[in-house]
């Protein structure tokens, strides 16, 4: 068990400033270990993935086991945890959904990231866990209406000859299915 924080860990409310600290309420900055909050960021967002998928069942024992560390009771508290977090998913309603996926992801990630700050050395079990269970979820699409332009890649927005370029995001961006954090990016 160590002795003190990995260096840094993200809360929820936090500020992430992009070089290497958070930002806590009370303007106090800790640099983080970015290889960990990028990986309990990427399991977060797989917990409220996978919770509509098949594989949910692998991830839900996969998860309570790394977070039960051997002890049943806490395993169990776990797979409750998880259970509520997939019933709060499929109970709300359509217009909500990106917003509690979000709060969902957001939970898991500081739950994981609480995990990984007291116990680094079950980082790889977590990569692998993520890794299978993200295999399994379906690719994202890229949809476009009306005057709308999609793309699963950049997109490129120029003028030439005087003209005039420009481009609006309506909503939110977000990657699909990123890749899994590993040895290359620590």
């Amino acid at each position: 068990m160590s002795t003190g924080p990995v260096a840094g860990v993200a809360r929820v409310g936090s500020a992430w400033d992009g070089g290497g600290r958070v930002s806590g309420g009370e303007g106090i900055a800790v640099a983080v270990d970015e290889a960990l909050l990028s990986l309990a960021s990427l399991a977060g967002r797989t917990v409220a993935a996978a919770a509509a998928g098949d594989g949910w069942e692998a991830v839900r024992r996969g998860l309570a086991r790394l977070l039960g560390r051997g002890d049943p009771a806490r395993a169990g508290v776990a797979e409750r945890r998880l259970e509520q977090a997939r019933e709060e998913l499929a109970s709300v309603p359509a217009g909500q959904a990106e917003l509690v996926r979000d709060r969902v992801a957001a939970a898991w990630q500081t739950r994981l990231l609480d995990l990984l700050e007291e116990h680094p050395e079950i980082a790889g079990e977590l990569r692998a866990l993520v890794g299978q269970a993200r295999s399994q979820l379906p690719a994202a699409g890229v949809f476009a209406a009306d005057h709308g332009v999609a793309a699963a890649r950049d997109v490129t927005i120029t003028a030439s000859g005087g003209g005039v370029a420009a481009g609006t995001v309506h909503g939110s961006v977000m990657p699909g299915n990123p890749a899994v954090p590993g040895p290359a990016s620590q």
